[in-house]
């Protein structure tokens, strides 16, 4: 095989350069989405550690406002079971009360049925030393 003419002049043929543009681009593109890909890896790493952080942190907020929560409802049981204690000892204050009115009216009643006979004796003691005079 021989070598054209005009090639000897040029020294190569454009297919070489075609093929070395080729070969240069495709390094050139392998070399720029390499770049790429890494700064997408490390900013998605990036990102990766502050959702960590900041879910770590929710995280914490609902554990406090969780165990608040566990606090008072401990808390309003204890309040509850004491109300429970409360309520019978009232209902136990009441119903004394209510037998001592009971106790009261009866002797109020029987006060009254004394104080008519005082009145009715002094009354006819009143008629008698009246009727003596």
């Amino acid at each position: 095989m021989q070598i054209p003419e005009r090639a000897k002049k040029m020294g190569a043929n454009i297919n070489t350069l075609v093929g070395i543009l080729s070969i240069a681009s495709s390094v050139g593109m392998g070399v720029w989405v390499t770049a790429n890909k890494s700064r997408d890896i490390e900013d998605l790493q990036g990102w990766r550690k502050d959702f960590i952080v900041q879910t770590e942190a929710n995280s914490a907020r609902v554990d406090q406002r969780l165990q608040a929560i566990e606090t008072r409802q401990s808390t309003a049981e204890g309040d509850i079971k004491t109300l429970g204690y409360r309520m019978s000892a009232s209902e136990q204050s009441v119903g004394s009360v209510l037998a001592s009115i009971k106790d009261l009216t009866s002797s109020v009643n029987e006060l009254n049925g004394d104080v008519k006979v005082v009145r009715e004796i002094l009354q006819r003691q009143d008629r008698q030393s009246g009727n003596q005079r």
